[in-house]
């Protein structure tokens, strides 16, 4: 297996008014840049350096030095900070790995700014005890002047890359081989259910809803990954054992079946042993803090479900581009008049058409976040549920990842180490 190794100029987090920060704001002032690398399982030993920045407009906050200090952008006093190096380095790495949509740190280390460097009294400190799972690093952070000159680098998990482009998608086409290789298919004595998305090498998110008590045994649970067909005839096809399940407690028709509410559909699974990743098999970004969808926004929605209302699985997984609803027009009486929470988003086409269906839930809606040079995709929603399939103004509703992403993280976390089925209702800070 092959590593390919990109470095990466990481713009995250916008500051104004000190290190107060605003989110997906054109790109006037600059943000959090990390210089990260990033750890992938595909290609050839290949360095490229790409600026990575969150914005709205096509206007770079990187200042154009292409080393691998963090820094921050001051732009109270319009200037860059370097993040002072501390005893907390670890979690601030985790953490900031993390905030930007990569789930897993590989490693961090610590680099000296030269003697009679400008920079040497320009730098932001992290208030240690105040630095925590849950709680955005630009809360922690002050001005100092950072004695040692020792600042931070670190190493994440790449994401969101397709190396081959080769129940409830209507109106779809047949996927490619490697198209889409963070698709999962979730199986229950043998039987696909529900799709997922693959997050790391131990960890799929998919949709509480999967996991009703009928289907709670986790020995019976089988993910198969790695091909476009739900069952084993593909040469890349892999399957693997369930050790844990995680469910949101708050998935309110698991508490009363006549409850008309489906917010907080989410759920994450641990494997019984890592995964190797492939051409076939790679990981898909989560959304960074703060992420916001953008209406009208075309995303993929993949899966095996149903190809018509009353229709059979699909043998091949099926893709299909829908644009993003705003909530607004999903929540007006001829759409789904005020079912849709802040939990939740829309997407499809007035007409109806095209959408997911039967058998594609727990599957991903995926988007390309054009923040880096190199094409990234993002998980931005799970499929959850939608009156039909694919009819006029009643399009797919589906789970707002970026509400989640403390409680996929504290998931994660705290049952590791705990096979069987948990529920947990909110994120804790561990």
């Amino acid at each position: 297996m092959f590593l390919l190794c990109v470095l990466f100029l990481l713009c995250v987090l916008s500051f104004t008014g000190g290190v107060g920060v605003t989110f997906l704001t054109p790109c006037r002032v600059a943000g959090m840049c990390l210089t990260v690398v990033l750890l992938g399982g595909i290609g050839a030993a290949v360095w490229a350096v790409v600026t990575f920045c969150i914005r709205e407009e096509d206007t770079g906050l990187y200042d154009g030095n292409s080393d691998l200090r963090l820094r921050v952008f001051d732009s109270a006093e319009r200037r860059w900070r370097h993040l002072c190096s501390s005893e907390a380095n670890q979690l601030l790495a985790n953490i900031s790995c993390e905030e930007m949509g990569f789930v897993s740190m590989v490693n961090y280390s610590v680099s000296s700014i030269p003697e009679g460097s400008n920079d040497r009294e320009e730098f932001f400190c992290v208030k240690e005890k105040e630095l925590t799972y849950g709680k955005k690093i630009k809360e922690s952070l002050y001005p100092c002047d950072c004695e040692t000159g020792q600042v931070l680098s670190l190493l994440c998990q790449d994401c969101g890359r397709r190396s081959l482009t080769e129940d409830r998608i209507v109106g779809g086409v047949d996927a490619r081989q490697g198209s889409w290789p963070w698709q999962v298919s979730l199986q229950y004595d043998g039987v696909h259910q529900c799709g997922g998305s693959i997050i790391s090498d131990r960890w799929i998110v998919s949709a509480a809803h999967c996991f009703p008590e009928r289907n709670r045994q986790v020995s019976r649970w089988r993910v198969l990954l790695g091909s476009i067909y739900n069952k084993l005839t593909h040469k890349n096809v892999r399957v693997l054992e369930v050790k844990t399940v995680v469910y949101h407690s708050s998935y309110l028709p698991f508490v009363d079946p006549n409850i008309d509410d489906n917010s907080r559909d989410i759920a994450v699974l641990a494997l019984a042993q890592p995964l190797h990743f492939t051409d076939y098999i790679q990981p898909v970004c989560l959304p960074h803090y703060g992420q916001r969808l953008i209406d009208g926004q075309m995303g993929t929605v993949t899966g095996w479900g149903n190809v018509g209302y009353y229709g059979t699985l699909a043998d091949v997984l099926q893709e299909a581009n829908v644009p993003i609803i705003n909530d607004a027009v999903c929540n007006a009486p001829d759409y789904y008049d005020n079912q849709i929470t802040t939990s939740m988003f829309c997407a499809g086409f007035e007409k109806g058409g095209t959408d997911a269906c039967q058998g594609d839930s727990g599957g991903p809606f995926v988007a390309e976040d054009s923040l880096s040079k190199a094409s990234r995709y993002r998980l931005l929603g799970v499929v959850s549920w939608g009156t039909g399939c694919a009819m006029a103004k009643k399009p797919g509703v589906y789970t707002r990842v970026s509400r989640f992403l403390p409680w996929i993280s504290s998931a994660m976390r705290t049952y590791h180490n705990s096979p069987g089925v948990h529920k947990m209702a909110r994120a804790t800070n561990l």
